[in-house]
């Protein structure tokens, strides 16, 4: 005890008080007492101011766009490459990831791209996933080959099928309705140059967008036209191209920009000056008219949403080839192609917190945000932000990429994809 507090204890307890309750020497015990406090006060009060600005500064020195910096001790692992998304999810979560309810189920359509190897020609194969809740956690519930596309009350499916004919192999894409039977198979290798190969880029609603490669002799001298288009899925199913050895692109089936957009698109298009697209055999000449029509597009994937860009055609003269270039439009997709296609954070925001970022989609009720890099992708939760903290990995082959990305949200839905998901692709 402060040895002033044990006086004025012993003069408080002698007996009552005199000269109005206090004695000079009490009353100079006390004003000491309470001049010491003051001092001490204001002693802890300066310390305190100290070590708030030490506490400023520090906060301002660690901290760079508004993300929390490291020590020095972490330093060392930064320049092991770790990420900012990296550093985030070593902080704690706020919520358990427990409580994080999904109630989002999403049809993921993915292609692998394989190149020329020995005798078998470069072609691409495909895979449809599932994720879904299943027992309070994100799944993936059901996984099998092809693209499972949901389609107007019911599903199709799509995938390659082979040969044209028995001297020649071709890749070609078709569409049937997927009813519980058989899937489409697809051939596990060629060991033949393909005539004809076709390559899935898109399906969502009820529009798929494809490239082609057409190999033929012309004049004795082999040729090669690329071609792209966007079909709708029954213009797909009704396509002749895989039933017939006169190959005639131009004429198939197809979806202009025109009959999408409407008449109001043409002075665009007439703008980017490109030409109609030939058939094999043909060659561009002057006189060729300008594609004011939009004949040859496609949809693309870039920067987590989907484009269309136009095809622009030339000859490519040294190799007698026939092909084209993308040229961007700037014009969103209609609902009735991508009815959604949204992110709740920046692609910026994105590639901050992974920089190998190259894809990334979330649910329309935006309650997980998927993250796609080269090796994988990886589900996150979001609520407000991006919680750093997966709900799900799935490995990615290499040369793999999305194609299709549809949503259901809420029940009865969910579950009834997880029942026909099961079915028509096999549990995981």
């Amino acid at each position: 005890m402060n040895p002033i507090d044990d006086e004025l204890k012993k003069s408080l307890a002698d007996g009552p008080l005199i000269r109005n309750g206090f004695s000079d020497k009490l009353q100079k015990r006390i004003v000491d007492r309470l001049e010491q406090k003051n001092s001490n006060a204001k002693k802890s009060m300066l310390v305190f101011g100290c070590v708030s600005t030490v506490l400023i500064a520090a906060s301002i020195l660690f901290t760079v766009d508004g993300v929390p910096s490291v020590g020095h001790d972490e330093i060392v692992v930064h320049k092991n490459e770790m990420t900012v998304f990296d550093a985030e999810a070593a902080q704690p979560y706020y919520k358990d990831q427990a409580e994080h309810e999904v109630r989002s189920a999403v049809l993921i359509g993915l292609r692998e791209d394989h190149p020329a190897a020995g005798s078998s020609p470069a072609h691409s194969t495909y895979r449809t996933l599932l994720l879904a809740p299943e027992d309070g956690e994100l799944r993936t519930t059901a996984e099998g080959d092809g693209i499972l596309m949901p389609y107007k009350t019911g599903f199709m499916r799509i995938a390659s099928v082979s040969p044209l004919n028995a001297n020649e192999e071709s890749q070609t894409l078709q569409a049937v309705t997927a009813d519980g039977a058989m899937p489409l198979t697809q051939p596990a290798s060629y060991n033949k140059s393909l005539r004809v190969a076709e390559k899935l880029h898109f399906a969502g609603n009820r529009y798929v967008a494809l490239s082609q490669t057409i190999r033929q002799l012309d004049q004795n001298k082999p040729s090669v036209y690329e071609y792209t288009w966007v079909k709708e899925v029954e213009e797909l199913a009704s396509s002749q191209i895989n039933s017939t050895g006169i190959i005639r692109p131009v004429q198939d089936p197809h979806t202009t920009l025109k009959r999408l957009y409407g008449e109001s698109i043409q002075p665009s298009l007439k703008s980017l000056n490109t030409k109609v697209p030939q058939n094999p055999g043909s060659r561009l000449t002057a006189a060729e008219p300008v594609d004011d029509n939009g004949e040859s597009w496609t949809i693309a994937r870039k920067n987590g949403e989907w484009t269309p860009q136009i095809a622009s055609y030339s000859e490519r003269g040294a190799d007698s080839s026939y092909g084209y270039q993308l040229k961007a439009l700037p014009y969103k997709l209609p609902q009735s192609v991508v009815s959604y296609d949204l992110l709740p954070l920046s692609w910026d925001e994105i590639r901050k917190l992974q920089p190998n970022a190259k894809d990334a989609f979330s649910s329309p009720n935006k309650e997980i945000v998927g993250v796609v890099s080269n090796d994988n992708i990886v589900v996150f939760p979001f609520e407000g932000r991006l919680i750093p903290r997966p709900l799900l990995k799935i490995k990615l082959a290499p040369d793999e990429s999305i194609v299709m990305l549809q949503w259901a949200v809420n029940e009865p839905y969910i579950e009834q994809w997880k029942q026909k998901g099961k079915l028509l692709l096999g549990e995981s």
